[in-house]
């Protein structure tokens, strides 16, 4: 579930940049609570095309590096 979650994000990503938090609790029917927001950003640190990514009040910004 939780590749689901990170490709479902990084797909979202490359069309904006921000990747709010209802879009994925409503397409994966859960809640996203900070425990999880923070695991989902940790895991999403680990992909080598992501250059920053944050947390903000609306949802995850996903930064890619520069090809």
């Amino acid at each position: 579930m939780e590749e689901k979650i990170l490709n479902f994000i990084l797909e979202c990503a490359e069309v904006q940049k921000l990747v709010p938090f209802s879009l994925i609790e409503e397409e994966f029917n859960l809640i996203l609570d900070e425990a999880l927001k923070s695991v989902i950003t940790d895991a999403l640190w680990d992909n080598d095309t992501i250059s920053d990514v944050t947390i903000g009040t609306d949802g995850f910004t996903v930064t890619f590096f520069e090809n």
